[in-house]
C-alpha cells in the first residue's frame, strides 16, 4: 500500500477539467453560454459581458456569485441555462476509470456546478456508480470554491477527518482553503490559469502537482506515492 493510500481514505474530486481533459470543450461551452447569460440579463454586448464574467469570477470566485450579489440574478435559472450543453463532445477514460476504481476509500465530487450537470457529465464518463458523494454548489449555498465555508461544510456533512483527506483540483486556488483545512492537495496542471493570476501565490499550499489524473493515480495504486 501507498504512503497516499495508508492514511487516505476520503478522495475529494473536482469535476469540470478535473475527472476529463480541458481540451474536451464542455468548459467552454458553459463559458460561453455565461457570457450570452450576463449579456442579455444586464442588456450589454458579449464583449461587455465578458469583462464582467472575467471579474465576476476573480472577485467572487464565480460569475454566478457575482451576479447574485450584484444584480439578485436566480441562481437556479442561470445554471439551467448556462448547462444547456452538448454533451456528446465528452466521453470514457478507460485508464482513468479502472484507477479510480482501484482507489480505496470514499470518493467525493466537489463542484461548483450544478447537480444535473454533475450527472450529466459523470453518465458520459461511464462514472455514475463510482462516486458516493456529489457535493454541488446547491448544497454549498451558492457559495463557491475558493471560499472557505464549503470546505468547512463537506468536512461536516461526510464527517471527514481532514487530515485522511485528499482533494484534487485544476484550480490551484481552489486547492488553498482544501489544504488550510487540512486537505491533501493534488493539483491538475493542464497548462492555463482559468483567469486566475495568483498560480504562484498558491503553489505553496500544494503538496502533489500532476498533469495526468490517470497516472497519478496509477502510481498510488502502485505504492509509488
Amino acid at each position: 500500500m501507498s504512503k497516499l493510500q495508508s492514511r487516505i481514505n476520503t478522495w475529494i474530486f473536482d469535476l469540470d477539467n478535473t475527472l476529463y481533459s480541458a481540451d474536451s470543450g464542455i468548459f467552454q461551452q458553459v463559458h460561453d453560454l455565461m457570457g450570452k447569460y450576463v449579456s442579455s440579463y444586464l442588456n450589454i454586448s458579449i464583449d461587455e459581458a465578458k469583462k464582467i464574467q472575467r471579474s465576476y469570477y476573480k472577485e467572487h470566485g464565480t460569475t454566478l456569485r457575482g451576479m447574485m450579489d450584484n444584480h439578485g440574478v436566480n441562481p437556479d435559472h442561470f445554471l439551467a441555462e448556462v448547462h444547456k450543453l452538448d454533451y456528446s463532445i465528452v466521453g470514457p477514460n478507460h485508464q482513468l476509470n479502472e484507477e479510480l476504481k482501484k482507489l480505496s476509500g470514499r470518493k467525493i465530487i466537489y463542484t461548483n456546478a450544478n447537480m444535473q450537470h454533475a450527472l450529466s457529465v459523470l453518465d458520459r464518463l461511464k462514472l455514475s456508480n463510482f462516486f458516493d458523494e456529489i457535493f454541488d454548489i446547491k448544497m454549498a449555498n451558492y457559495v463557491p470554491k475558493p471560499e472557505i465555508k464549503p470546505y468547512e461544510e463537506i468536512i461536516k456533512k461526510y464527517n471527514l477527518n481532514p487530515n485522511s483527506s485528499a482533494m484534487f483540483d485544476d484550480i490551484a486556488k481552489n486547492l488553498v482553503p482544501a489544504k488550510n483545512v487540512g486537505f491533501t492537495s493534488i493539483w491538475i496542471d493542464a497548462g492555463y490559469e482559468n483567469f486566475s493570476d495568483d498560480i504562484k501565490s498558491s503553489k505553496k499550499f500544494l503538496d502533489f502537482t500532476t498533469t495526468n489524473l490517470h497516472l497519478f493515480l496509477e502510481k498510488v495504486n502502485k505504492g509509488n506515492i
